[in-house]
């Protein structure tokens, strides 16, 4: 009897059917793409502070060039700030600052010679002259949020500022020595000493100059500029400039065109959180700011200026020596060393950074 075609073809087993993947599956690769994701984002973080802080050091290093060819042209480097000396009581004695004689030396000669430099920053304002609001790329670094002009008056800011010493500038004097005595509401700079050092008067205060609100002057100065050969230190181990934050609103510390705003003071390590900064206006109503505004009992503005080396990079700041040579100096910096590289002169022997 012959058997059906059916019944003798070989029987195919049935596949089995997959189920979908059970919530317990999907929770673990949940987890495990977020294990990933902690694990790899703060290398991308680091891989791309890195890069700005990079691009930030080739900026600083781009300042220190113009400088040298600056000294280099001028046989001298730029006044810090430069003050009209017949400016009259109760005028307004700001004209610029080392920002802007160096623009000629950093690709911005054109704008420089569009600008009449005789005068007074206020009045160039209140003649709607907005030269003083245009950013340098050179002076911003990337690590730092944007943070567009101050104001009108002030203008545009910048992450790189110069070393002025350690202690106080005061905007109203002319003087390079910085004398307190010639000032409107008189001298009242802090008492100054270390317990970290072996010498604990360390700094001293100018023994030539003893109004002075400086304790120590720095490669910068109002109204001079210093020649190569007062670098008795070494050029490689005094600072020219070095980094300071910005912060929005009316906050004039980094102001690019405006003298004090727009130098530094070594008076303490960097990002050092203990001291506030003191200018014009600052940002007190936000967090970590570190500033006090430095007026006296009814707004009157004193014209005390002191700002520390800060930045928006983890751990330390970028110094640019006299030499040109860049460093990054890590917040923990002994504070003898730091303070030793604000004086071109000063004979110290604390070491190097």
């Amino acid at each position: 009897e012959l058997k059906s075609v059916t019944s003798l073809a070989p029987t195919t087993p049935r596949l089995a059917r997959r189920s979908a993947f059970t919530l317990v599956e999907l929770l673990v690769v949940i987890a495990i793409i977020g294990i990933l994701v902690a694990l790899l984002l703060p290398a991308v973080q680091a891989a791309r502070e890195a890069a700005r802080r990079t691009e930030c050091t080739n900026n600083i290093r781009q300042t220190g060039l113009a400088l040298m060819n600056y000294e280099s042209s001028q046989k001298k480097f730029p006044f810090g700030a430069t003050q009209r000396t017949t400016a009259g009581a109760g005028t307004d004695p700001t004209m610029f600052s080392w920002v802007s004689s160096l623009m000629p030396y950093v690709e911005e000669a054109a704008l420089y010679s569009a600008v009449d430099w005789s005068i007074p920053l206020g009045q160039r304002n209140d003649n709607g002259d907005t030269s003083h609001h245009i950013p340098f790329e050179t002076y911003v670094c990337p690590s730092s949020d944007p943070v567009g002009i101050v104001n009108n008056w002030y203008g545009a800011r910048g992450n790189y500022a110069a070393n002025a010493g350690i202690g106080f500038v005061w905007m109203n004097d002319v003087s390079p020595w910085q004398d307190c005595t010639n000032t409107q509401f008189g001298c009242s700079v802090r008492p100054f000493s270390s317990t970290d050092g072996p010498d604990v008067n360390w700094p001293r205060r100018n023994p030539e100059k003893p109004n002075s609100s400086l304790m120590r002057f720095g490669t910068f100065q109002v109204n001079r500029g210093r020649k190569m050969a007062e670098f008795i230190d070494g050029t490689s181990k005094t600072a020219a400039v070095c980094e300071v934050r910005t912060y929005e609103g009316t906050d004039t510390r980094g102001t690019l065109h405006f003298g004090a705003a727009s130098m530094y003071m070594h008076d303490y390590v960097p990002n050092f959180k203990q001291l506030p900064d003191w200018t014009r206006y600052c940002a007190e109503g936000l967090a970590n700011t570190e500033c006090r505004s430095t007026e006296v009992t009814g707004g009157q503005w004193r014209g005390q200026w002191r700002q520390l080396a800060r930045s928006s990079h983890p751990g330390g700041v970028n110094l640019l020596a006299v030499d040109g040579s860049v460093r990054f100096v890590p917040d923990d910096v002994d504070e003898n060393v730091w303070k030793s590289y604000a004086t071109p002169n000063g004979e110290e022997n604390f070491g190097s950074l």
